[in-house]
């Protein structure tokens, strides 16, 4: 089969590789759809040694297809079955898993190969984390899941409660999906951005209000739109020190502030203690997702509720993917479909 695979920061090929067979309690899909993400342009521009092990690696972590085989002793799946995969499974031993964080599982089940004609899903990722999804869901609607799950998983760790107001810093795919996480739940949602194009975007996914940040008003107008005191809770989904500051002076006193936007290792942010302290300011890490979200964002993307449409901007072909890549290794683009 064909598989794009990574060598090492700036480079993948498209290579031929055997195709695998299903063993015990593993599914191979037969791959319809694939999306980019920006975890993967970081990790074509760095390298990912945790997400990407031993090199070359497969590549890509967003898929859903067809069963073309199943292994010994695999329940609920038949070939010719429609899936959507998650990129994980937690091991259900460690601590974390026993104390209900499983997505700090300290034996992660990761998976990549997206970018490929087939994939090997796991057996730990399909006792958790494999899906059926129904016919009238694309396959590329379908491979949203794994994006969104995170995006419930940030929304519903801040507790977030119908008519609350909400600000998001940010105004990618990921501000996209808190948008509609949020409004699910019956917030107001206000999107801080810098792209006009993408903050037109923000207000066709449902956000209240849009503010450029070229505008050096744009937090004191904020604050205004949330009573004059500033929003409940703000979402930073960008992953600079610079959006971390500015979501974390945001909210109003006792506020919460999720941030969602992962930071290179070794950044350091400066909070005002004194606010954090006597405002009571509530920040809070969150980080991936869990099988719990998972199947929550499969049911939403299978009921129609997700406004798939904004979300993925075009397609390519599998040949494409490394000459793609390169052209927009330091660009913010939104998704592309890989269509094997």
């Amino acid at each position: 089969m064909r598989a794009v695979m990574f060598f090492g920061p700036g480079r993948i090929e498209l290579v031929d590789v055997p195709r695998p067979a299903a063993g015990p309690g593993e599914v191979l899909v037969r791959i319809g759809a694939a999306l980019t993400c920006a975890t993967d342009f970081k990790a074509y521009r760095q390298g990912h040694p945790v997400l990407l092990g031993e090199l070359p690696a497969p590549f890509g972590h967003e898929l859903a297809g067809t069963v073309e085989e199943i292994g010994e002793g695999t329940a609920g799946f038949a070939t010719g079955m429609r899936v959507v995969a998650a990129n994980s499974a937690p091991c259900d031993r460690c601590p974390y898993c026993k104390k209900g964080q499983s997505q700090l599982c300290d034996e992660l089940k990761l998976h990549n190969g997206a970018y490929a004609e087939y994939s090997l899903v796991p057996a730990q990722i399909v006792k958790h984390n494999l899906y059926p999804i129904p016919s009238r869901l694309t396959f590329q609607e379908a491979a949203l899941a794994e994006p969104l799950a995170c995006a419930l998983h940030a929304v519903d760790a801040m507790r977030v409660e119908a008519g609350e107001r909400a600000a998001i810093v940010g105004a990618g795919t990921m501000a996209l999906l808190l948008i509609q996480a949020l409004k699910a739940r019956g917030a107001r949602v206000l999107v801080v951005g810098r792209n006009p194009g993408r903050l037109a975007r923000a207000e066709a996914a449902g956000a209240d209000r849009t503010l450029s940040a070229e505008d050096g008003t744009w937090a004191a107008q904020a604050r205004e739109w949330a009573g004059g005191i500033g929003p409940d809770v703000a979402f930073e989904a960008v992953g600079k020190a610079e959006t971390w500051q500015q979501a974390a002076g945001l909210v109003r006193k006792g506020g919460r502030v999720c941030l969602a936007g992962g930071c290179a290792t070794g950044t350091s942010v400066a909070l005002d203690a004194h606010r954090v302290h006597y405002e009571q300011i509530e920040i809070h890490g969150v980080f991936h997702h869990t099988p719990k979200y998972f199947g929550q964002a499969v049911d939403l993307l299978s009921l129609g509720r997700v406004r798939t449409s904004l979300l993925v901007a075009s397609s390519i072909q599998l040949d494409e993917v490394p000459a793609y890549f390169e052209r927009m290794r330091d660009e913010s683009s939104p998704k592309v479909a890989v269509i094997p």
